[in-house]
This record gives structure tokens, sequence and C-alpha cells, in this order.
């Protein structure tokens, strides 16, 4: 009778294991990917012409007033060397 008992407790035992390693939660591993950087991505500055069209658009959608868009049209050119 003593070896039944044992035996169910091994028994109880294993299918507890056995269920937390398949309830333990999620183990996928993800790979990492490389990052692939190319031209006219967000990496890269806008140019001088990039800037002044951004500039323009906002003063024509009346973003800025006259004077916003000449004194950062300036800021841009001078940062330019022009």
């Amino acid at each position: 009778m003593k070896r039944h008992w044992i035996l169910v407790i091994v028994i109880l035992g294993l299918a507890a294991v056995g269920l937390a390693g398949c309830c333990g939660g999620d183990t996928t591993t993800i790979k990492e990917q490389p990052i692939i950087v190319t031209p006219g991505t967000a990496t890269t500055a806008p140019t001088v012409g990039q800037e002044l069209e951004s500039l323009e658009d906002a003063y024509k959608k009346g973003v800025i007033n006259r004077d916003q868009y000449e004194e950062a049209k300036k800021k841009i050119l001078e940062k330019a060397g022009k």
C-alpha cells in the first residue's frame, strides 16, 4: 500500500513538472534584424533646398508670417554659407 502512494506522488510530481513546462510562458526567440540605411531615409539631413521649400510651404499655408519667413530663410542661408 505504501508503494502505491509513492507511485501516485511521483506520477503527480512528473505531471506537475510537465504542465509547468508547457504553460510556463512564451519562450519564442526573435532574431534581431539588421538595420539597412538607404539614401533618402530619415538618417540624412535635409538639403538647403528642402529646408527652403518646407519654409516656403509653411509661409504659404499661413503657419508663419512674412517676418518669420524672412528671418528663418536668412538663418538657413547663413548656415549654408550663402
